[in-house]
């Protein structure tokens, strides 16, 4: 007596032989475009140079750390008013300068100042920013993330602060 054969249950899913790529590529589009306002250039930012770098004791163990701005950059947005919604990042560069064996961290202040078309200073900022500092003295590059709203004939000084 023969054995009955019996074939693997066998699916036929006509949506699968469409191709999903396109639809993917679409819907990942659309998704990043949702709640977007409208992009403009960013007003100009600025340093002035004797602001650029300084040096910081750290909050634990005192060690001194070389802290500078590493570049920052800006998505703006135009906003219903007509202002201008920046979104920075401010890179840092940090150093302990001697050799430590302390996990520690260090406070880094920075002063922003709005400036209108006159040079007068319309609106300021204080940033306050903890970054963490390992035990040897590889330098740290971490991100400060700030928002500000500005008219479209202002633009935005950064500074760094010394400790209070």
């Amino acid at each position: 007596m023969k054995s009955p054969v019996i074939s693997p249950m066998t699916t036929h899913l006509s949506f699968l032989k469409t191709p999903v790529a396109p639809l993917l590529v679409i819907a990942a589009l659309l998704a990043g475009c949702a709640g977007k306002g409208d992009l403009v250039a960013c007003p100009q930012v600025t340093a002035p140079l004797e602001t650029v770098n300084g040096y910081q004791l750290s909050d634990e163990s005192a060690a001194v750390v070389d802290m500078r701005f590493n570049g920052v950059s800006a998505v703006c947005e135009a906003l219903d008013n007509g202002d201008i919604r920046m979104d920075l990042a401010i890179g840092m560069k940090l150093k302990r300068l001697e050799k430590n064996n302390l996990d520690d961290t260090v406070s880094i202040y920075v002063a922003t100042a709005v400036v209108d078309a006159d040079d007068e200073v319309v609106g300021n900022d204080r940033i306050v920013y903890q970054a963490g500092m390992q035990a040897d003295s590889a330098p740290k590059y971490p991100v400060i993330d700030y928002r500000v709203t500005v008219k479209p004939d202002q633009r935005l000084v950064i500074s760094l602060l010394p400790a209070p």
